[in-house]
């Protein structure tokens, strides 16, 4: 009887997923036309199109709404797609956004068993923020306007911080100029103003915590060169949901 050689395989996949030793990092192959294009998005739409919907959505006094907040969401998730066709004018490829049926088993094995595990940790840490937005959306409110809106905010983090910027600065600067810099951007940048500019004083616990866990997601970019794989894990972390 030949031994069953699959299970050791398994966890040895499984070890090389979780410490992220992937077939394929990042190695972006673009030219420089397009490199400065992806950064210009970047400005554009992570700068521009941002502080323009809030200061919209503040002017109309919509803004902190449940409705507001995924209608600001899908707005910048419209803006990177028109921009990333349009104006970039590159694959989604490019920037690791690739089909399901391109993923190397290392990534299938490491979305298997990392995301499962974050759902669960996270919904224990976080219960009673979770409780919380239920009790005041109800079920189909939570469903709709905390889960699925927090899912996608963290996508367009994702796509917008490291898909764009971390891309265009490893390109150009290399690996740990580029995942340094574009987390850095991340956590000083629009997204955390009130950490920054609060009446009551620059938060640095909550900064020190956003540079970790952005610079976890950036490593897990590079080494895999998948940015799905940031992006789930990133919408699903309770505190982007409203």
């Amino acid at each position: 009887m030949k031994p069953n050689v699959r299970l050791p395989a398994l966890l040895m996949d499984s070890l090389r997923a979780h410490a992220m030793m992937f077939e394929r990092p990042l190695a972006p192959r673009y030219g420089d036309a397009v490199g400065t294009r992806m950064l210009l998005a970047f400005l554009g739409v992570g700068v521009g199109v941002f502080f323009a919907l809030r200061l919209a959505f503040e002017a109309v006094g919509l803004r902190g709404r449940p409705g507001t907040s995924l209608a600001f969401v899908l707005g910048l998730l419209l803006a990177f797609f028109v921009a990333q066709r349009v104006f970039v004018r590159a694959p989604l490829l490019d920037i690791g956004l690739r089909r399901f049926s391109e993923w190397t088993r290392l990534e299938r094995l490491y979305a298997a068993q990392v995301i499962p595990l974050a759902l669960v940790i996270f919904s224990l840490i976080f219960r009673n923020h979770l409780s919380m937005l239920i009790e005041q959306h109800g079920l189909v409110g939570f469903v709709f306007f905390s889960v699925l809106m927090g899912l996608l905010w963290g996508m367009v983090q994702e796509f917008l911080y490291r898909g764009w910027l971390q891309t265009g600065l490893t390109r150009r600067f290399g690996a740990v100029a580029g995942v340094l810099v574009a987390n850095a951007a991340y956590t000083f940048g629009p997204l955390h103003l009130n950490f920054l500019l609060g009446a009551d004083g620059v938060h640095w616990g909550s900064l020190a915590a956003i540079f970790g866990i952005g610079l976890i997601f950036g490593i897990l970019y590079y080494r895999s060169g998948n940015l799905w794989l940031p992006a789930v894990l990133h919408g699903l972390w309770p505190l982007n949901m409203t």
